[in-house]
Order: C-alpha cells, then structure tokens, then sequence
C-alpha cells in the first residue's frame, strides 16, 4: 500500500517536473479559504513555503506591476468563471509571467471552491508576441519601456530607425533621451514640440488615469519627402498608474493618403463622387457624351418641413437612384446642396434625354418611400468632347439649366449657341462694370407718382439704365439679373441710393419741389448686415434726410427673407420709409399685408390690368380697402389708361404710377418737373 502511495507521489512530481522543464509551475487556488498552495515539487526544489495565506504581502506579488489584474481574475474566479488568464511584468527587468486559472470544483451555489493554476515565465519570444498583441500587428517598431527605471528595451525596430538611432539604442537608454534624439532628427519641425509634450511621461501619466491607450499622428521627413506616422503607448501597470508601457511606431502614410482621398473625394451626404471627384474622372475620358447638370424644385422646403436629417437622407436617396438609373460608363457626382452633375458617355441625345425621364420617375418614387414633399428634378444639358474643360461644359449645362428654373412644366434644356452669345455678351458686361460705373454710364431715369385726384407730383421712383460706350441704353433686364447672380448688385444698389440722394440734396439747395423718391433694394443686398447702417450713414453724409429716399423691397425678397421684420425694424428706427415692391406678381398674400413691415403698397400692373373685369375689379376694391384699414399707403403702378385711373381714384388708391401720366424719364427732364 504504502508503496503504490509512493508510486503516485513519484508521478506527480515527474509531472510537474516536466511542467517546469518548459518554464510553467503548478500550484492550487482555494478562493473561500483565500490561499494559494504550491506544487510539491516547487516546494523541493525553490525551498519555498507550500502555503501562501498573504496574498497581500507576498514577494512574488509584491514584484508584479500590474498585481491588480491577477486579483481581479481571482475574483472572477471566485464568483464562479470556469477560467481566467492574465499577463503580468515585474517591476524590475523585462520578465512577464502568463498566469491561467481553471475552476475544478464547486459548491452548490455554483461558487469555485478550488481552481488549478499554471504560472508560465514568458521568455524573449513570448514576451515579444505579447507586445505585438498590446500593441496589434502594424507596428514596424516596437519598445518596452520600464518608466520607474527610466529604461527603454528594444523589441523591434525598423531599419531606417536602426540605421539611425542603433548605437543609441543597444546602451537600453531613457526614454525621454530617446523620444528627444528621435525628435529632432526626425520629426517635421513644425511638429516637434507638439510632439515632445504630447509624448512626455507627464501627458502619458494623464492620458492613463483614464485608458489604457494612448496615440498620437504626427509627420517626419524621409528621402526629402513628409511622411505620415503613428505612435501608440499602451499602459501595462494597470489604470491609475505608470510603471511598464508598450510604445510602437508606424508608418501610416498610405493609410492616410486613402483618408486625404476620401474626404477630397467623396461627399459627405451621399457617400459618392463629390465635384472633384466628378471633374477627375471625366477628365480621363477618352470618348464624346453630354454633361447634365441637375437641380431640385424647391428643395429648401423639404428641409423647411421635413429637418436637415430628412433633407440628407433624400439627397443620398436622390443619389442612389440616379446611379440606378446611368449606365457603367456613366459618372454621377453631388456638386453641392440639392445640385448633381451627371455624364453620359454616349453620342446620342435621344438616349440622354431617355435617362432624364427614367430618373425623373424614379425621383418621384423616392417622394413617396420618403413621406416628402414631390421631388421635381431639372436638367440643362451640354455637349462635352474629350479636351474641353470640364468647368466650361457644367457652366453652360448650368446655363440651360437656369433658363428653365421657373418652369415646373419643362424637365430638361439643351444648351444651344445661342447660350454661348449670352455668356460671352454677360461677360462683357461684367469686365464694363465698374468701369462704365466710374464713367457714370449707368444713369438714374425719374418715374414719377401722381396723386389721382389732384393730378399732382408727389414722388417718384428712381430707376437705372446703362448707356453704353456707342451710347446706346441698355435695358435693365439684361443687366440686372447678371449682377444679382454674380454679385454686382450689391455695388450697383449704392451708387444709385448714393446719385439719388446727391440729386435730392442738389435740388434742396436749389430751392425745388422735393418730393421722395423710391430706390429698390435688391435681395442680394437685404442680407448684408450692415445695409441699414451703410444706407444711413451714406444720407448724413450727402445730407438728406432719409424720408425722402424710401426703400422699395419686392414682395417676393420680403417673403424669402427670414429677417425681414427685424431688418424693417432697423430701417425704420433711421427714419426710412418702407414700400413693398410688386405686390400681386405672383407671391401676394395677406400675410404680406399683416406683416407690419411697410408703410405703402405698391400694386403691380399685373392686378392693374384686371380693371374693366368685375371679378378682378372686386378683388382690387378689397385689396385696397384691406390695406387702407391696416394704415398702408396705397400706389398703383403700369397704370396706362384713363378708364384705370378713374377707377382707382374713386377707391381710394392714393398715388399712380404709370405711362398715363408719365414714362421714366432722364434725370434733365424729371427736374423741369420739380419747378
């Protein structure tokens, strides 16, 4: 008996002998109790105690860095996990122990009353897995840093680092000497003392009360080139502390440029080609096809009804139906907003315009999987040919494209030669601008405003023609519309409130008849926050009073104009009065009338006109009776005929503008006017 218990005994301890042969140790984990109970042959051959009761007081332990996570795991243990493993570093040196416990027996609550252990000494190799696992696989230098002894253990290094630092490195420096030489021979300059500071032991002790991790990009110069790199620490001594870290460095060049090309390439909202992108591709085409450029109908109000998010999500919807739709050799590409650009590599009109329709189709599909308002594409189209610059092909479909802009009715227009003469004539214009400006070529024509029932002069509206280097005039709805698009307007606003008020202040100290006289404010102009105190400021200099330069605003500027009641307010608070331009164009409303902004109305000829009809002459009484009772004063322009001014003089209308008393005239015969 007492020999077949020999026996045994004499087996275990081969056993765990050969366990040790390959550096791992057994012992026994008892969590209820609280003790650890080391193998017998541990106990022979180490001259050890069996029995650790102290787990806080151990020497073993007590040399581990991260002596935490080895509680922490029996813990998990103790509640009840079938196993546990942790990775643990000795303050002192480089040796890293690999600790496994696996519960073998339980009580009925399911809690562990005994778990086998196997404590694994990591050697050089080991070790080196084990930073490459911290740190992950692409790291092309790696260290272990021993912060407490200001020591810096190489694992891996790159060549080009060797080369450099090789010498450095095999006296197992300190780290911030390392960090600093690494710096400044490597490092862009402008990067180098952002880069010492984020990297200090300071900013990682930090970064690690509160991650494990810590990275910081930065740029070098190699072979004359900047390059992109990545450093990445990872703490080893547990959260709180700094004792052992993991620190590697990469190239991350290519990663970067991928990202560069992203964002430079691909747009935000829909995911796909943006306009660079678009430009690039087409560039390298080799083969004719037409360029689209396309817009939605109003697709502020799906964002205005709908949210921003909602107005996203319909333009990557727009997006992906309009890539459903081309063919592979097609290109797509969102310019901005609710703008697209779309390239059919294909000869033939026909087929292009078939695409408009199918994608048309489709869109309004997506109103309806959606839940928005109907979603209304137009289209100009523009032939392109390889070797034609891709900015001049889009600026003529956009061309075609606004020719159709106010039209619900039409869905595509095709860029003719025609177009080409307008760009080329609006150009001219463009590069005369200031220069005919400076000439006083753009001259202030008077229309006058009578009072009907007494047949005198009671203002007048200024307006601006262009007269031309051969002296031709220039009719105003060839210029206007330009310089709104392109920003001129805004100039051109100033230097007729500017000759206007210069005129009136002429004619004050002439002693004429002033009366007020109107200037029309273009939208452009509503939303510079300094227009009021511009405006003002340009009057107290010449040394009119403001009442008599009214502001004229169209009806449909003061609707699109969110600010409008607060910008009234502003004007007013300088003494301008405030005429709402145009009203029955095409925006009218009563809401217009209750918005408190205007001191007069003005009624556009196209309600003028309805006089000699009951239906529109009713809607003209009411109107003007609408507008009197809220204390609007009332004008009515294009009035051309006797039978119109007889009927609004007997309903109240308080001044007419119009061919029947008097075309715009020159400035010389505006004043005879004045006496």
């Amino acid at each position: 008996m007492n020999k077949e218990v020999d026996d045994k005994k004499s087996i275990k301890l081969d056993l765990q002998a050969a366990f040790a042969f390959f550096g791992k140790y057994l012992f026994r984990y008892f969590p209820k109790e609280g003790y650890l109970q080391l193998s017998s042959y541990v106990v022979s051959t180490h001259d050890t105690a069996g029995k650790i009761t102290d787990l806080k007081n151990n020497h073993f332990i007590d040399n581990i860095v991260d002596s935490e996570k080895l509680f922490e795991a029996m813990d998990r243990i103790a509640d009840g996990a079938q196993s546990a493993t942790v990775v643990l570093h000795a303050k002192e040196g480089t040796d890293a122990y690999r600790i496994s416990l696996n519960s073998s027996e339980f009580d009925e609550e399911g809690k562990t009353t005994e778990a086998v252990g196997i404590i694994e000494k990591l050697d050089h190799y080991t070790n080196r897995s084990e930073m490459v696992s911290a740190l992950g696989n692409n790291f092309h230098s790696i260290y272990y840093v021993d912060v407490d002894n200001d020591k810096v253990y190489t694992y891996r290094v790159k060549d080009e680092i060797q080369g450099m630092f090789g010498e450095l490195l095999k006296t197992i420096p300190g780290y911030t000497q390392l960090i600093t030489e690494y710096v400044s021979n490597v490092v862009l300059e402008e990067d180098k003392l952002h880069m010492l500071s984020e990297l200090s032991v300071e900013n990682l002790r930090r970064q690690f009360m509160i991650k494990d991790t810590y990275q910081h990009d930065f740029r070098i110069v190699r072979d004359e080139q900047v390059r992109y790199c990545r450093a990445k620490f990872v703490n080893v001594s547990g959260v709180g502390e700094l004792h052992k870290m993991v620190a590697g460095f990469s190239d991350i060049s290519p990663e970067k440029q991928r990202e560069y090309d992203r964002i430079a390439y691909s747009d935000p909202v829909t995911g796909e080609d943006n306009y660079d992108s678009f430009k690039k591709k087409i560039r390298d085409r080799r083969e004719p096809g037409y360029l689209l450029s396309m817009d939605i109908h109003s697709f502020k109000i799906v964002n205005s009804i709908c949210g921003v998010a909602k107005g996203d999500e319909t333009l990557k919807w727009i997006s992906d139906n309009i890539l459903g739709v081309i063919g592979e050799k097609d290109l797509a590409g969102h310019i901005n907003a609710d703008r697209f650009a779309i390239y059919c590599a294909n000869d033939d009109i026909s087929d292009v315009i078939r695409k408009i329709e199918k994608i048309n189709l489709q869109l309004q599909k997506v109103s309806n999987a959606l839940k928005i308002p109907k979603i209304v594409p137009y289209f100009g189209v523009t032939r392109w040919d390889p070797g034609k610059k891709v900015e001049e092909a889009y600026s003529e479909a956009n061309f075609a494209k606004n020719r159709i802009k106010d039209r619900k009715d039409v869905l595509y227009q095709v860029y003719s030669q025609a177009d080409t003469d307008k760009i080329l004539e609006e150009k001219r214009m463009e590069d005369d601008f200031y220069k005919d400006l400076k000439a006083k070529r753009f001259e202030i024509w008077y229309q006058p405003k009578y009072d009907p029932k007494t047949n005198e002069l009671v203002g007048a509206e200024g307006l601006v023609r262009w007269r031309d280097s051969s002296g031709n005039i220039i009719p105003p709805g060839r210029f206007i519309p330009l310089f709104e698009r392109d920003g001129l307007i805004k100039v051109l606003d100033e230097y007729v409130f500017r000759t206007i008020c210069e005129y009136q202040r002429k004619w004050q100290l002439e002693g004429k008849k002033i009366v007020p006289v109107s200037i029309n404010l273009s939208r452009a102009s509503l939303y510079f926050e300094s227009v009021v105190k511009r405006y003002h400021d340009i009057a107290g200099r010449i040394g009119v009073k403001t009442e008599l330069v009214p502001i004229e605003i169209t009806e449909s500027a003061a609707i699109d104009n969110d600010n409008i009641k607060g910008l009234a307010d502003r004007f007013h608070s300088k003494g301008f009065p405030l005429l709402v331009d145009d009203f029955g164009s095409g925006y009218s409303s009563l809401a217009t009338l209750n918005m408190k902004c205007f001191d007069t109305l003005k009624i556009d000829k196209s309600l003028i006109d309805y006089i000699g009809d009951l239906s529109g002459e009713r809607l003209l009484t009411h109107t003007i009776a609408l507008a009197k009772e809220l204390g609007l004063y009332v004008t009515a322009e294009g009035v051309e005929r006797k039978e119109q001014v007889e009927f609004l003089k007997n309903i109240d209308c308080d001044s007419i503008q119009g061919f029947y008393y008097s075309k715009p005239l020159p400035v010389e015969e505006y004043e005879k006017l004045l006496g």
